[in-house]
């Protein structure tokens, strides 16, 4: 059955089945329970004020969708700065909601969620390396774009966000409460442990967002060495704890998104096995400082994650500000094919507890600081076939003070822009044919060489 719906000629009265007889409001929308394959049809043109939460489930065979008719511009969702509270379980502040929810596609619509009365006040301005220095409210503003939620729920399937543009959502900008897209697993310690099949994000434009573009996360995540026990009382952070043992998510796609500004993260994913990150493109992540560290694309506690294809440009700050992170308690992490270039904070951040860390044929160029961080892990870091143009005055290979003999480095190329550059090189790690070029002083590398690279800087 399809359903049509058109915020300007629309009438909720109407019976809604053809373009001639539209429903009008969300109201009418969300106030029904739709049935596997059908489909909830917006008016090009039409601005839809409120959350939009229709009811039902799909199937494998016939999921549910909601995509636009019409020749005009896309519908828009306009959440009006609503904010999630704790009377409310914290679902009123996302304007499109998936909740406990299986077997829906959402293509192709405008999505915003902004309260021109607030402003995050901060306590000062930003010291060196100081985490977390704005003013928390009693009451968190958790505010989304779209909010996809398990609860206590089991496995939950198939939600498919495709082609949409989100923006302009403010709200305190703590983890988790103003996030352009969050997807979570959440639930109670004597409570069902929950997780998710079939996520894919694919195709939307993520801009001006004050905390997250994407984040993936869930409380069932506990037993890795990395949990969060959260006190609503004095954190008021709903989503930043963890209720039980890790229970990883799969078949989360993360596919041609663009995100722009950002003022933490681009893309987070967190308690998944083998999420795809690929072929997206992040510009200007993490601006605003004073929120603590934050990197533009990065798992966390997560097993299998690959990110290929991605380019990471202008991402800010030296507290993380890199454009890839293998954060805590990553194993079998891939990191392939990325173009990364003008970041503050460098290349890569790779944290401690990782294991069977692959990173390979990746470009940096421009990047700024060291452009790797890494922290001494627990299990074998390879770093082959990738190219780092030290472009930037004074600018290093590393970062910060570890060292490891789990870290290998194989048929890179170190090209430096001014000739006898220096590098601080690691002394622990080990150094396989690698071509150094324009640099003074070479690692313990038996098979170096110092050939001019076949490659042209973009300036």
């Amino acid at each position: 059955m399809q359903y049509f719906v058109n915020s300007k000629s629309g009438c909720d009265r109407n019976d809604g089945l053809t373009p001639f007889t539209p429903w009008k409001s969300l109201e009418k929308i969300n106030a029904t329970t739709f049935l596997p394959g059908d489909e909830i049809l917006l008016a090009t043109d039409s601005v839809f004020k409120g959350q939009l939460h229709p009811k039902g489930d799909g199937t494998a065979e016939a999921p549910i969708r909601i995509r636009s008719y019409g020749g005009g511009k896309k519908p828009c969702i306009d959440g009006c700065g609503s904010h999630g509270t704790r009377e409310g379980n914290f679902l009123e502040g996302a304007a499109v909601l998936f909740f406990n929810q299986n077997y829906w596609e959402v293509d192709g619509l405008e999505i915003t969620n902004y309260n021109p009365r607030f402003k995050q006040p901060f306590l000062h301005e930003l010291k060196p390396y100081s985490h977390s220095e704005f003013i928390k409210y009693p009451n968190n503003r958790y505010r989304y774009g779209v909010l996809i939620r398990w609860d206590n729920y089991g496995t939950g399937h198939h939600i498919h966000i495709k082609n949409c543009d989100i923006h302009d959502i403010n709200a305190e900008m703590s983890r988790f409460t103003g996030e352009g897209i969050l997807v979570v697993s959440t639930g109670t310690e004597d409570g069902v442990p929950t997780n998710f099949d079939d996520v894919l994000l694919e195709g939307n434009r993520i801009e001006d967002i004050d905390r997250t573009g994407i984040s993936v996360w869930s409380a069932w995540a506990e037993g890795r060495g990395i949990d969060y026990h959260n006190d609503l009382t004095t954190t008021n952070n709903f989503y930043h704890t963890t209720v039980g043992p890790w229970l990883g998510s799969t078949n989360l796609v993360i596919r041609s998104n663009r995100i722009y500004r950002t003022a933490g993260d681009a893309i987070l994913v967190n308690s998944t096995i083998g999420a795809l990150i690929e072929h997206n493109y992040v510009e200007h992540c993490c601006y605003e400082m004073r929120i603590g560290p934050n990197a533009a694309v990065w798992p966390h506690n997560a097993d299998g994650t690959i990110m290929q294809y991605n380019e990471v440009c202008y991402t800010h700050g030296v507290q993380d500000g890199q454009a890839f992170d293998i954060d805590i308690s990553c194993n079998d992490t891939t990191i392939r094919y990325n173009y990364s270039h003008d970041n503050e904070g460098g290349f890569l951040l790779l944290m401690y507890k990782t294991r069977n860390n692959d990173i390979h044929h990746n470009i940096s160029e421009y990047d700024r600081n060291g452009l790797i961080w890494n922290h001494e892990n627990d299990g074998g870091t390879l770093i082959h076939d990738n190219l780092f143009y030290l472009g930037m005055e004074d600018v290093q290979v590393f970062r910060g003070p570890f060292d490891s003999n789990d870290w290998v480095f194989e048929n890179n190329t170190f090209f430096a822009m001014d000739p006898d550059t220096e590098i601080e090189w690691r002394p622990r790690a080990k150094y396989n044919g690698n071509n150094y070029f324009n640099i003074k002083n070479l690692p313990d590398d038996p098979n170096a060489r110092c050939e001019k690279p076949d490659f042209t800087p973009y300036r």
